[in-house]
């Protein structure tokens, strides 16, 4: 379900959620640096003592309790940052602060802590026999600076969301926040794995195929809104009714043809031409400009109106991230499968096959084989202006190849869940229609 939320929304909860990531990080981290003090030093003269491993054991205890009160705190703020953009309320407003500076200032201590620590490495087990080498101190402080690394980037992204929370305005627009979330998710998955590699750790491969994991998972699960099929019928099969009894009481008996742009001033119109007679002419491009505006036009005789499939059109438009106008018959026709089955999902299959002037579409299972079916019944629209789909379809066609497009036949198979459409492009003007 699409939520109102504020425009910074998806920035701060990335931010949020790499912080969790981080932070998940730098408890690795930390490990591998006490797995060094613990096992590796032994190697190398250290003699174990309970005062220096006190002080050791106490201060470590703190660094991870810290890690822990930091993912929870920052954990918390993912969900009261979401409460605040559905209620835009000044007191969860103020939870989000307090709970991002909390978490600010743990990582700040962690960070104090960890340098308490580092002193009794490299001062303190120097007194109880420990002996300096490369060996392992190359590995301490590459897991040091990574660990430091990681805990000021965890207080970089609370402080960076504190800021967005205090900028966010009471704007709002439709979007998923998820998707940035995802994308978070699988480049820190991809990072610890890399990480795994270099340093060959089981645990931080399986931390980073689980984030990718879940960060690819969570792209095909995010929900849309959805319309039943009942519900479509019901409020679009009325204005289809209405638009046939009005093309049938001015008696404007031609066939309509799906006009391209060039016959408008503006090039995004979509309008299609209905002539007063089965024989009437199909009027040039100066005659449309001059009359554009008008549902009745005199100079040839005939109806000039947007069909019913123009916004599904426009839909096409912005889910293929481009206009027709700018693209040629071949791209709109190797697109269009792959937006009816993958992109809007308003179809099992279409089949397209093209022949000399004839565009022949057979579209299976569509979302719209009900309403179709049902509009076979508006004689008068459906034999001129086709359904809601192949209306939208003919704009489509009439604006990527920038000829007149007419619907020569519509037809539903037996079962009623195949729609075969066959358009006619127009390649000369003024023609009879």
């Amino acid at each position: 379900m699409k939520i109102q939320i504020s425009l910074k929304l998806p920035i701060i909860l990335a931010l949020l959620l790499a912080g969790v990531n981080v932070s998940v990080l730098s408890s690795f981290f930390f490990l591998q640096l006490d797995h060094i003090v613990h096992t590796n030093l032994y190697r190398y003269g250290l003699q174990f003592n309970y005062e220096w491993a006190g002080q050791y054991w106490m201060y470590s205890g703190l660094v991870l309790s810290s890690f822990a009160i930091t993912q929870s705190l920052t954990a918390v703020s993912v969900v009261s940052v979401i409460v605040n953009a559905r209620t835009h309320g000044a007191s969860s407003r103020f939870f989000c602060y307090l709970l991002l500076l909390v978490g600010t200032v743990t990582s700040i201590f962690s960070a104090l802590l960890l340098t308490r620590l580092d002193y009794i490495v490299n001062n303190d087990l120097y007194r109880y026999g420990l002996q300096f080498s490369y060996e392992w101190a190359a590995n301490y402080w590459l897991y040091a600076r990574l660990l430091i690394g990681s805990i000021g980037l965890a207080a970089a992204t609370s402080l960076i969301s504190m800021t967005l929370v205090f900028l966010s305005k009471e704007k709002t627009t439709k979007t998923h926040p998820t998707k940035p979330v995802c994308f978070i998710l699988i480049a820190t998955g991809a990072t610890a794995i890399a990480i795994s590699i270099a340093h060959a750790s089981s645990i931080l491969a399986f931390i980073g195929l689980g984030l990718t994991f879940w960060g690819a998972i969570l792209i095909y699960i995010q929900t849309e809104d959805y319309v039943k099929q009942k519900l479509l019928d019901a409020t679009t099969l009325p204005l289809l009714a209405t638009l046939n009894q009005t093309i049938q009481a001015l008696e404007y008996n031609g066939k309509a043809v799906y006009l391209p742009p060039k016959y408008f001033r503006n090039p995004e119109t979509t309008k299609a031409y209905i002539s007063k007679h089965n024989e009437g002419i199909l009027p040039t491009p100066e005659q449309i400009q001059e009359q554009e505006n008008q549902l009745f036009i005199e100079n040839p005789k005939g109806l000039l109106l947007s069909p019913p499939g123009a916004e599904l059109t426009k839909l096409f438009e912005n889910m293929l991230e481009t206009s027709f106008n700018r693209i040629d018959l071949q791209y709109l026709l190797q697109n269009l499968p792959k937006l009816f089955i993958e992109e809007l999902e308003i179809a099992q299959n279409i089949d397209i096959k093209t022949e000399n002037s004839k565009v022949n579409v057979k579209i299976e299972n569509s979302a719209y084989k009900n309403l179709t079916k049902k509009a076979m019944s508006l004689q008068n629209l459906f034999n001129s202006l086709g359904c809601p789909l192949s209306s939208a379809i003919a704009c489509a066609l009439a604006k990527a190849s920038g000829k007149p497009i007419i619907i020569e036949k519509q037809r539903t198979s037996e079962n009623g869940k195949d729609i075969m459409i066959e358009f006619r492009i127009v390649e000369e003007e003024p023609a009879e229609t």
